[in-house]
């Protein structure tokens, strides 16, 4: 067991830029998630998708990087996933993202680096890297966005023995890393790209090309109030958006005083909400907000409608980053 873990952690050795399935992308998928301190990006396919060989994650314009940490600065975290095509077995990898050295040019992008950030892995006891090469863009590609974070893998769909396969076939389904105090984050809602070309037969399947995007934006929930005070009813009404998009399905539950109340509505079609509220007992004062946690969603139907030019593969999915809102406070007497 221990040789197993030790030959799929291996297969990442000779990675240069992160990329992801081969012929049939449709699975594949791009998240961010962002604070004001901290951004987290995952990209995921399922486990039938082809080893990737090249991934670039588009950083849209807008953004700014802070590449002054040392080599040898901790700038966040990470976690992953691969499967050992040879062993049957899915392996669970963690660890710290650590500056590098810009020095280091792998391969699949032979070109000076404005940070290099590597993802030092570990699993059963063994460590391993895998560098994230950080690239300012400019003439053409730098309408894609102002930077580009690239990774190599290696290929699992050759025979055992060939060299430079992934050791043990290992194929991975899964990288989250988060780095903190390295992004600015502009306003209003920004367009995360990515463009995946995959193995096959152990060359790059430049045909098999996909797009992934990741919408990221803060949400926003109103709230109003329509008071019957002979029947001590209150009617209040909202809506949830998202960059001026509405959201349905989404649960909002009433504060009262600032705390949950038990009171909740789920938004329709249109994102709007109503709950009814009737007051029993001594009258008094109290405030009222509308809250909602909402999880982030596939939106490809309406994600992917303008897909980025000249990708064989199209775009395949799109996602729309989680939010929690609050809206501004009602006061009532009743």
């Amino acid at each position: 067991m221990k040789t197993i873990l030790r030959l799929a952690v291996l297969a990442f050795a000779g990675i240069a830029t992160l990329a992801f399935a081969g012929n049939a992308l449709a699975t594949q998928k791009l998240s961010v998630n962002q604070s004001t301190t901290s951004l987290t990006i995952k990209v995921s396919q399922a486990q039938s998708d082809a080893q990737p060989a090249k991934i670039s994650i588009y950083v849209p314009t807008g953004y700014s990087i802070n590449a002054s940490a040392a080599p040898g600065t901790k700038i966040g975290s990470t976690t992953g996933t691969v499967f050992s095509r040879d062993a049957s077995i899915p392996l669970p990898l963690s660890g710290d993202v650590v500056v590098s050295a810009t020095s280091d040019a792998p391969t699949c992008d032979p070109v000076p680096h404005l940070a290099v950030w590597n993802l030092a892995l570990s699993v059963a006891g063994q460590n391993i890297t895998l560098p994230v090469h950080v690239d300012q863009l400019a003439g053409p590609e730098a309408a894609l966005g102002a930077y580009k974070l690239v990774v190599c893998l290696a290929p699992d769909d050759v025979p055992v023995g060939t060299p430079g396969r992934s050791p043990n076939g290992a194929r991975l389904l899964d990288a989250t890393f988060t780095v903190n105090s390295i992004f600015t984050v502009p306003a209003g809602q920004s367009i995360w790209k990515t463009i995946t070309t995959p193995w096959a037969g152990g060359a790059p399947n430049a045909a098999g090309t996909v797009e992934t995007r990741a919408f990221v934006a803060n949400g926003t929930a109103t709230l109003a109030k329509k008071v019957n005070a002979g029947r001590r009813l209150v009617k209040f009404t909202g809506k949830v958006t998202q960059a001026g998009t509405a959201v349905s399905g989404a649960k909002v539950s009433l504060l009262v005083n600032g705390k949950t109340a038990g009171f909740s509505a789920r938004t329709n079609a249109s994102g709007n909400f109503s709950i009814v509220l009737k007051k029993t007992g001594k009258k008094t004062t109290s405030t009222f907000q509308a809250r909602t946690t909402v999880a982030e969603r596939d939106i490809t139907t309406t994600g992917c409608t303008s897909p980025t030019p000249n990708i064989p593969g199209g775009c395949v999915s799109a996602t729309a980053s989680a939010f929690t809102a609050v809206s501004a406070k009602i006061r009532i007497r009743l």
